[in-house]
């Protein structure tokens, strides 16, 4: 095979999957794309479920269960490059959320983006008036320089990082800590600043937004970006193992022997496939609920300011995008971090629904249960001294290569670039007679 013209084969069609085989095959390669499920999209997937809980035709009225709550930012900027976001039909919740604290519900605001919200934001019991102050300090300082700049700052824990800020405890505990606990599937806010100051001016200089027809939307448009003549999508198809060569051996015993491999899977696949170890996983629960009617009608996420009960945080997506609700019903969905996913599904369920009964009274008792979620892999563990580099290398020697959130950052934008980087170094290395 010409250098021209490498075979390559990636392994997993999940953000960073697909970032690496549309390169090469732009790049000149022909790519065989495999993915073990019958969707690509890896964890940035959508189910759509009638009420009974079944799984929904594409013409049945369904709700739409992304895997876990997920939104897109639209800040990223490997998302900006390589998805047309006007096709995605992106529905945007506010810019702020909604704090439980005080037995009440509070609204903050990001003052620049909804100044209509400024007096409610300096009246919410949710921090001082100096808190909001060093917010608007820290989001024009992140907002210097090239978007990642923030990867390259401080080493240190995010908890580490917003007490030398300045923040008050109540302003950590009541807004920052939910917040930012559950961007980062970390509640004790262990991961490194240097992601959380990276999220921070995404939410900054963009939106959170769900796709029209759920976050699986993104990876389906990308998949269907891939040019054809270059890339065969093989879904169902299980790499069993890596074998020198390099040659993949699926899980049917069909052989494959490439010019070089990608492995673009989720942490575990990868040390299973490889043999090198890496970071482990945050596990994440989602519990989601059919409602006649919604607890909140803000487009806003709800916050649990108050450390009572196992719901971090609260949304309902059918108030931001209504598809993803059938007629006369909307979708709640309550994610659960921590500790409490130690408790079997009917405790966790029950000590969910008394938190929400807390919080909106016995109306809850009418919400119908669709699925209690758990995800083991939610994003890889990133404490410092984690995130030295936002990006470790691709090259694994031999004409393996690596990419994944795992390997940059736990984020869709650290997905993609990683998948961008790994389909760099095959082209560069086949180009220079290196792959072998």
């Amino acid at each position: 095979m010409s250098a021209e013209h490498p075979q390559v084969v990636v392994i997993g069609a999940g953000l960073a999957g697909l970032a690496a085989a549309r390169d090469l095959a732009l790049g000149g390669a022909h790519v065989r794309l495999l993915e073990a499920s019958r969707e690509v999209g890896g964890r940035v997937r959508t189910d759509r479920l009638r009420l009974d809980g079944g799984l929904a035709d594409d013409q049945e009225p369904a709700f739409q269960l992304d895997r876990g709550f997920q939104v897109l930012l639209t800040a990223y900027p490997e998302l900006r490059t390589r998805a047309d976001l006007g096709a995605l039909r992106l529905r945007r919740f506010a810019p702020g959320a909604l704090i439980r604290t005080e037995g009440g519900l509070h609204r903050l605001s990001d003052p620049f983006r909804a100044p209509q919200a400024l007096l409610k934001t300096l009246r919410a019991p949710v921090g001082s008036l100096g808190d909001k102050v060093r917010i608007a300090r820290l989001r024009a300082r992140l907002r210097r320089g090239d978007p990642e700049s923030p990867l390259y700052g401080p080493q240190r824990s995010s908890a580490e990082s917003l007490t030398a800020e300045g923040f008050s405890g109540p302003m950590i505990e009541r807004f920052l800590r939910p917040l930012f606990g559950g961007v980062l599937l970390d509640p004790q806010l262990q991961t490194s600043a240097r992601l959380l100051n990276f999220v921070f001016r995404m939410f900054a200089e963009g939106d959170a937004a769900i796709p029209a027809a759920g976050v699986g939307d993104l990876p389906r448009q990308l998949a269907d970006q891939l040019p054809a003549e270059r890339v065969t999508l093989r879904l169902g198809t299980a790499a069993e193992a890596i074998e020198d060569g390099p040659s993949v051996r699926l899980a049917d015993g069909e052989r494959l022997s490439p010019d070089a491999v990608v492995v673009a899977t989720d942490g575990p696949a990868f040390t299973r496939l490889t043999g090198q170890p890496t970071a482990a996983g945050r596990p994440v629960t989602c519990l989601q609920f059919a409602v006649p009617e919604p607890p909140v009608t803000d487009p806003l996420i709800l916050l649990n300011g108050e450390d009572e009960g196992p719901v971090l945080h609260l949304a309902v997506p059918s108030v931001v995008a209504p598809e993803y609700a059938p007629a006369g019903w909307h979708l709640v969905s309550a994610t659960v971090l921590g500790d409490a996913q130690d408790l079997d599904d009917p405790t966790l369920q029950c000590e969910a629904v008394s938190q929400l009964r807390d919080w909106f009274g016995p109306v809850v008792d009418h919400w119908r249960p669709l699925r209690l979620e758990r995800i083991p892999y939610g994003q890889p563990v990133q404490a410092p001294p984690a995130l030295t580099e936002p990006y470790q290398g691709a090259r694994l020697g031999g004409g393996l290569y690596a990419c994944g959130d795992h390997r940059a950052h736990g984020s869709q934008h650290g997905a993609l670039r990683s998948g961008a980087r790994a389909a760099d170094a095959v082209l560069s290395d086949c180009r220079g007679g290196d792959w072998r």
